[in-house]
């Protein structure tokens, strides 16, 4: 009997394939998450291995899920891309790497290392740990306040900021042949206000960003001391991909949520976004800064032309 995990996979490798991302042929396509193994032990070029560490500065317990490439590492060790939701997002990067990433069959894979930040015991089909990520999620995600007292519940930025560059990288360079010295970071929604604090908090930690309809109307509602943003400068900043799709702040009738759709508007994501970057790149321009509004596409289904963006930017032309 087929699993529900690997329905899940084959579902989404059906996705990928009505989205351009996996194209079929006489050849074998394999989704490399399909064969995922467990003991970083075996790390072995092409494969998808994961281990839980538990975090004292957030509480937290995280599954770490880690997809190498199908090539032998550099001498510096993979590339990295952290990517925030790594439960969710995984497959995505995953596939957008090794089929983007080649470019034709008589060229070599890319070289990219996927990290996938998520959290232990999670599983999507579950409503309560749906619920349980969520709340994890607004803990980690959403940074401290400059003024005022920070929701019950949110505000945690600082430490899982911590987490990532003091914990979590000392423990991936010893289990993998990783390049941690400035890796990427990509974050969707919560995960793209995150983003844009690390951005901020330690430039110096990251090579590009990635933000993606980042979650703006949180500070804007909690921080309005510090409202509009006054956002610093770094000469070891890299370039920062900030997006959102062209839909995410228009009422949406067929659904009948009215106070769904006043919020959409009132959180204004396309406009706090693009804001955002405007004023990044004007006070920054030493920083690459880069808007994209991706026409048509929801705050779910952004992620399929964010990817290819993000490959786009970290691999270039192969």
């Amino acid at each position: 009997m087929m699993s529900l995990g690997l329905r899940a996979r084959l579902r989404l490798f059906a996705r990928l394939q009505a989205w351009g991302l996996i194209m079929l042929t006489s050849a074998t396509v394999s989704l490399p998450a399909l064969a995922m193994t467990h003991a970083a032990d075996e790390a072995l070029p092409g494969t998808t291995t994961s281990f839980t560490q538990h975090s004292r500065l957030t509480g937290h317990d995280y599954l770490i899920q880690v997809a190498l490439p199908k090539v032998a590492p550099p001498p510096g060790g993979y590339p990295v891309l952290l990517v925030l939701d790594g439960n969710r997002h995984l497959d995505l990067f995953t596939a957008a790497r090794d089929v983007l990433g080649r470019r034709g069959f008589d060229k070599a894979p890319a070289n990219l290392a996927i990290v996938a930040v998520g959290y232990a015991g999670s599983d999507d089909q579950a409503e309560a740990t749906r619920t349980t990520v969520t709340t994890l999620r607004y803990k980690d995600f959403t940074p401290p306040l400059t003024s005022g007292t920070a929701p019950e519940g949110t505000g945690g930025g600082a430490q899982f900021l911590a987490y990532l560059t003091q914990s979590l990288t000392p423990e991936l360079a010893s289990r993998y042949p990783l390049d941690l010295k400035q890796p990427a970071l990509f974050g969707h929604s919560l995960g793209g206000l995150f983003a844009l604090h690390a951005q901020q908090q330690a430039p110096e930690a990251f090579g590009a960003i990635f933000a993606i309809s980042p979650s703006l109307w949180w500070l804007q509602e909690n921080d309005q001391a510090n409202w509009p943003l006054r956002l610093a400068c770094s000469e070891s900043a890299g370039p920062v991909l900030i997006a959102a799709g062209g839909r995410e702040q228009s009422p949406q009738p067929q659904r009948n949520d009215p106070e769904r759709d006043r919020l959409r508007v009132q959180r204004a994501m396309i406009d706090n976004a693009h804001a955002y970057a405007r004023q990044l790149g004007e006070r920054c321009p030493q920083i690459e800064v880069q808007w994209r509004r991706y026409a048509g596409e929801d705050h779910g289904s952004v992620m399929w032309p964010a990817a290819r963006s993000v490959m786009e930017m970290l691999l270039g032309s192969r």
